[in-house]
């Protein structure tokens, strides 16, 4: 089994982990993550989901980033430091929580925080903007082996209970720090090429621009009737040389929002999408 597997396989068990039902929370009502995940095939889920409301000439836009996705191509699962964790915690009498998980990375020899700087860090992505589908809560450390999660998932209803047993993963990227981009991601259109980032979950930025002469997408009017788009040329009916124009201007200035909920793109009618962002 490669690494890719076995971290596929570890986040698919503790998306479905039961963790249990507590007469505070409003599961009973509205649903728990760990049942509404029981045989669920993660891998052929989308990235994300987008939807487009339109209230009186203005849009809200509601993304929401796959955390299946966002895990997988962030981290690799460490069973070796993952059995450390489990003997440290039968050993000294804990349990599988948080408390344990933090008690177990803080003597680590040189764990510390970000680019090996200050503490280890304990997040709960429930604690600031957020785009993932589910709530992390982890701890965090950096060593010379690079950056580490002791990580849990919501798998509850409310966010005050229902996390899963701890797990030990690598953060795989180059710098170990994509495990914080849960607020960021990119709506795209596949049309035209236009895209707009985000790094705090609300504003979306022309093609990763701010400032003048950069609309943000959520600043468009929005309207539920479609606009009289102009007729885009066929590429396929082009002749070489192409004399494109450096930076294309919106056909319609307005934000459509269909029926369905589909955000159209201002430049060209296309349909707006969104993907994770990339780690680099």
């Amino acid at each position: 089994m490669t690494a890719t597997d076995a971290t596929a396989d570890k986040l698919a068990e503790m998306l479905q982990e039961n963790t249990g039902r507590s007469f505070l929370d409003s599961g009973d009502y509205y649903g728990r993550n760990w049942e509404q995940n029981q045989g669920a095939d993660f891998e052929s889920q989308p990235e994300g989901r987008l939807e487009f409301w339109e209230r009186k000439g203005e849009v809200d836009i509601v993304p929401t980033v796959n955390v299946y996705h966002f895990l997988k191509d962030r981290l690799e699962y460490n069973p070796e430091l993952d059995e450390r964790y489990r003997e440290y915690v039968e050993r000294e009498g804990l349990r599988l929580d948080l408390p344990s998980a933090r008690a177990f990375v803080e003597p680590l020899d040189g764990a510390a925080g970000i680019y090996g700087e200050g503490e280890p860090l304990t997040v709960n992505t429930y604690n600031g903007e957020d785009l993932l589908s589910q709530i992390l809560q982890y701890v965090y450390w950096t060593d010379d082996d690079g950056a580490h999660v002791m990580l849990q998932i919501h798998g509850g209803c409310d966010a005050r209970g229902g996390y899963t047993t701890p797990v030990a993963f690598d953060v795989a990227d180059y710098d170990g720090t994509s495990i914080f981009d849960n607020a960021r991601a990119s709506i795209y259109c596949d049309d035209c090429g236009k895209y707009w980032d985000t790094d705090d979950s609300c504003h979306w930025y022309s093609d990763g621009c701010c400032g003048r002469g950069h609309t943000e997408l959520q600043d468009y009017p929005a309207t539920d009737q479609r606009p009289d788009y102009p007729e885009r040329p066929n590429p396929a009916q082009r002749t070489l040389p192409i004399d494109l124009p450096d930076q294309p201007e919106p056909c319609a200035d307005v934000l459509w929002v269909d029926e369905d909920g589909n955000g159209h793109c201002p430049y060209c009618g296309g349909t707006l999408k969104i993907a994770q962002y990339p780690t680099g």
